[in-house]
């Protein structure tokens, strides 16, 4: 028999929404984002973690869940994930924290019914405070193979123009030398 799972349990546009705890390598504070011009919708901003260049996706566009979204502000926590080998951060509205999910209690999900295959199934909501059920995301389908290339496209644009900000190497200029026979003191 399968053993139970552990998930991150968060909200997003009133939804309890969840992800495997493997899938979440770290929870973080909003920091000053970065925003492009060239950002497509889903793309809250961007910021820098360690030297990289983290996309910070909207989860409530992503799932179309706008109707009842919140803008982003201050308390908004960011769940760093890696999409294809790099980092991105989801943004929610608060994380309610984890739980053990046995597999007697998990209600499988027709793949079909939602975009891309990314609701991978549900569970009873024992931490939101809501009731009801939580949505179990599987993070590697929340974005289709076209919106993943988009975003690779996105961040390699976002990292040329951010590196056009920062401070390239210091070149020193030779400091004149004061020469006594052209100083013009009338000396000979």
């Amino acid at each position: 028999m399968p053993s139970s799972v552990r998930c991150v349990v968060f909200s997003v546009a009133g939804r309890a929404l969840a992800l495997p705890v493997e899938a979440v390598q770290r929870f973080l504070p909003l920091p000053r984002l970065e925003r492009l011009p060239t950002a497509p919708l889903p793309v809250e901003g961007v910021f820098r973690y360690r030297g990289e260049v983290v996309p910070v996706l909207r989860l409530d566009i992503l799932l179309d869940l706008t109707a009842e979204a919140a803008p982003a502000g201050l308390y908004s926590p960011l769940l760093l994930v890696t999409w294809q080998g790099r980092p991105a951060a989801l943004l929610v509205d608060q994380v309610h924290g984890d739980t053990a999910v046995d597999p007697a209690e998990r209600i499988l999900t027709d793949a079909s019914l939602s975009f891309n295959g990314c609701a991978a199934g549900a569970f009873p909501d024992r931490l939101s405070g809501r009731g009801g059920t939580v949505t179990l995301l599987d993070p590697g389908r929340l974005l289709s193979e076209a919106e993943g290339r988009l975003l690779d496209s996105f961040r390699a644009a976002a990292e040329r123009r951010l590196a056009q900000w920062e401070p390239g190497p210091s070149v020193s200029q030779p400091v004149p030398q004061h020469d006594s026979a052209s100083s013009g003191d009338g000396a000979a």
